[in-house]
């Protein structure tokens, strides 16, 4: 028997009220269907990254050609444009320390222009050097670009990882906690159905909500949480199609909802987990995060004094 359950007498009843409360239809969770701009707001990130990616091969299998020169026209142009997106850049900061230039916009604005202006900086530069190391000086300045814009990026996912939101205010463990509770097993209509399941995540939750002890722990953190959820859901993907088996075949109000309830269960669970794990690593992403402004705002000042130089010896020398 695989949960040690009896199908009592009012089983049933509390079947059809899972019925009624997820009010099943031929998707139970079709929330209606996303336009392209839903899709476009939800992954703007992954459709910038790709954007970029398709600039940067085209103008690296068209480096040969050169139809663009450092020197002058278009190029030059673009070295102009990526200096002054660097020089931009630094808005960002100074606004976030100095309450004086609130005047010139929000900082949640001038954190988005950040990221944008990150992005468009090294790729300008790339396109004004038509992808070709050209002196000492030059390729210090690309590859500093190259590396803050590298820096960032990285930045960016262990922002995602704390804040809510892309521009969002940063979330805490209590925040964190409380949506674990809400999701929490033991009280809800699934429990009703599947109590093992509930201790079993209750037990998962328990082995994993351990802070990490150090800066290795941070860094290795996030990858072994990765794992063992998804090991954890498939384990338990596979308990409650099981579990709901055997109670088909003692409640026909079971049997006819069976897709349904797998699918809810299913869902319930990496809702779920996906929620503990947050809560797990997020003490390792702030941890790093910290270092990670540690490390990226000297390579801003270098990319910042790389550059001043470069401009100083293309235009004196």
């Amino acid at each position: 028997m695989p949960l040690g359950l009896g199908m009592d007498s009012d089983m049933a009843a509390r079947a059809e009220d899972v019925q009624t409360t997820h009010a099943w239809r031929e998707d139970p969770f079709g929330a209606g269907r996303l336009d392209w701009t839903d899709i476009l707001s939800k992954h703007r990130g992954w459709f910038a990254l790709g954007l970029a990616a398709v600039v940067l091969t085209l103008g690296w299998q068209l480096r040969g050609r050169n139809y663009l020169s450092a020197e002058e026209g278009v190029g030059y142009a673009l070295g102009i444009v990526s200096v002054a997106c660097i020089l931009v850049l630094l808005l960002y900061p100074l606004r976030k320390r100095f309450k004086v230039l609130r005047f010139i916009g929000p900082l949640p604005k001038w954190f988005r222009n950040h990221m944008i202006l990150g992005g468009i900086a090294p790729i300008a530069a790339l396109y004004h050097c038509n992808f070709q190391l050209g002196s000492l000086n030059s390729r210090i300045a690309l590859f500093s670009a190259l590396i803050v814009a590298g820096s960032g990026l990285i930045g960016r996912f262990i922002y995602s990882k704390i804040h809510r939101g892309l521009f969002g205010r940063k979330s805490n463990l209590k925040e964190l906690l409380a949506q674990v509770k809400f999701t929490a097993p033991g009280e809800g209509v699934l429990g009703t159905f599947l109590p093992e399941l509930m201790e079993r995540l209750a037990t998962f939750d328990r082995k994993v909500m351990v802070p990490p002890q150090g800066l290795f722990d941070c860094f290795r953190l996030p990858l072994v949480l990765f794992i063992k959820t998804r090991l954890q859901y498939f384990r338990l993907a596979r308990f409650t199609r099981v579990s709901l088996r055997y109670q088909a075949q003692r409640s026909a109000v079971v049997a006819q909802h069976h897709a349904q309830l797998e699918r809810a269960v299913c869902r319930f669970i990496a809702t779920h987990l996906r929620r503990v794990r947050r809560v797990a690593e997020f003490t390792a992403y702030d941890r790093l995060f910290a270092l990670w402004h540690k490390v990226h705002v000297p390579f801003f000042v270098s990319l910042v004094v790389s550059v001043i130089v470069h401009i100083l010896v293309v235009h004196l020398y």
